[in-house]
């Protein structure tokens, strides 16, 4: 276990690279040690580089003594140890990169006919339109036509599009 103070202007990897490397009479594969930094500076980049830097236990430079031992129990067992401040910090600065989920409400099967929506779950099932055909004993060129309607009607442009937005997942646009 090693604790570690978080020195201002020292690139994060650059203080985890001059901790000593497992040595070579331990066992190939053995991690570093485990370790926790004490943080005086709270900007997310170097908080990601920590964590990058296989950094699993973090805490605030001025936390009282009995959050640093609860840190040492948690990351000594192998889990990670990140104070709320900490942990607000972290998603606020990864919040701004993760993809924006589609603002479209999801369309809903309640306007189609019993007939389509009977045919859309067969089609959600992920089976072909001759599977289709002879499961509802219709013509392929029928499922054909009631899938064209079903994708009309949901505003979709393949079948695929409409399953996943139908079932309420972002869609990537064609």
């Amino acid at each position: 276990m090693v604790l570690v103070e978080d020195a201002p202007g020292v690139p994060a990897v650059e203080v985890i690279a001059r901790l000593p490397a497992p040595s070579t009479a331990e066992p190939p594969g053995t991690r570093r040690p485990r370790i926790i930094v004490m943080l005086r500076d709270d900007r997310v980049d170097r908080i990601l580089g920590y964590l990058r830097s296989d950094v699993r236990g973090f805490v605030c430079h001025n936390a009282p003594l009995r959050e640093l031992v609860t840190a040492v129990r948690v990351v000594f067992r192998n889990e990670a140890f990140l104070p709320h401040g900490i942990a607000a910090l972290i998603i606020e600065g990864i919040l701004p990169h993760l993809p924006r989920p589609d603002p479209r409400p999801s369309p809903s099967v309640s306007g189609l006919t019993p007939r389509e929506r009977e045919i859309f779950h067969l089609m959600a099932s992920g089976i072909s339109n001759a599977e289709i055909a002879d499961a509802c004993s219709l013509s392929q060129k029928t499922v054909k036509f009631h899938v064209s309607n079903i994708l009309r009607k949901l505003g979709m442009k393949n079948r695929i599009q409409a399953v996943v937005r139908t079932r309420g997942v972002p869609c990537v646009s064609a």
